[in-house]
């Protein structure tokens, strides 16, 4: 365990054991101004790609990062007072794409394209260890507000689909979500088939969106445009208003970390307007 202390926040670095998938993971935990002061208890976003959220040093394959840390630094005052549980991903492309897909599929590759022709998904049994044994472990360890209408995920790209999944099949655990620049498109006949029977009233806060000129391993942006588009039209139809959803389309915005930084802490907040 390793923890150093910022401005006005504390970062945590703790180690977990994905038990389904046999796989250690870093797990670091942000608590904001006040938690180690206080009594006061906090709600929860757990956050996909997690070592890319504080700073550039964490990252895999030489990626940027959100940034977070220097931002809330920056401008912590119109943060929303909210823990943040950050995952690390599998610093591979192969097994993060298959720890973030909740299908299993095979995929005929074109030429040129660099992709896994069969993808045995693991992201069902990545969100059980989620929800039955790390939020179980951080409830106990911080100040939270456990129930399900202060706990939220968020992802972007397959962070994206594995966090819209979460959202709809795990109502117990999650009532609010970031989606960002979801990479849904090559899953759609399987993701359908979920949005297509979900329940959505117990969602109380989402953010949605993605950029006109993303595209993915397997996807154009058209294709990449469509997929949030019609994630999006399943939210309405089942029933979130603006109330309730955000939904913002960035013209001519890419698909890397430097956009999702700009976007993260708008983000936040709307999804934890209330703290």
């Amino acid at each position: 365990m390793r923890g150093f202390e910022g401005k006005r926040m504390k970062i945590e670095t703790l180690n977990f054991c994905i038990t389904p998938l046999d796989r250690e993971v870093k797990v670091r935990v942000f608590t904001p101004d006040g938690y180690e002061s206080g009594e006061k208890q906090y709600p929860v976003l757990y956050v996909n790609d997690g070592q890319d959220l504080f700073c550039d040093q964490q990252t895999f394959w030489g990626a940027e990062s959100l940034r977070f840390e220097q931002y809330y630094r920056d401008y912590g005052k119109f943060v929303p007072d909210v823990i943040l549980v950050a995952i690390e991903s599998p610093n591979d492309h192969a097994k993060r794409t298959a720890q973030y897909s909740p299908f299993t599929k095979d995929f005929v590759v074109p030429e040129g394209k660099t992709f896994e022709p069969h993808i045995e998904g693991k992201g069902v049994e990545y969100l059980e260890w989620m929800t039955k044994e790390l939020k179980p472990a951080i409830d106990r360890r911080y100040r939270t507000l456990a129930d399900a209408d202060h706990t939220g995920i968020c992802g972007y790209s397959t962070g994206g689909l594995i966090s819209t999944y979460a959202l709809l099949a795990h109502a117990e655990t999650f009532h609010r979500a970031i989606i960002m620049s979801a990479a849904v498109c090559i899953w759609m006949d399987k993701l359908e088939e979920v949005l297509k029977t979900a329940d959505y009233s117990h969602i109380c806060r989402l953010y949605l969106d993605t950029g006109t000129n993303e595209f993915g391993r397997m996807t154009t942006k058209e294709e990449f445009l469509a997929g949030s588009e019609i994630i999006r039209s399943y939210f309405v139809r089942g029933g979130l208003t603006p109330k309730t959803m955000k939904y913002n389309v960035y013209q001519d915005a890419i698909h890397n970390q430097r956009e999702w930084r700009m976007r993260f802490p708008d983000a936040l907040r709307w999804v934890f307007p209330e703290f």
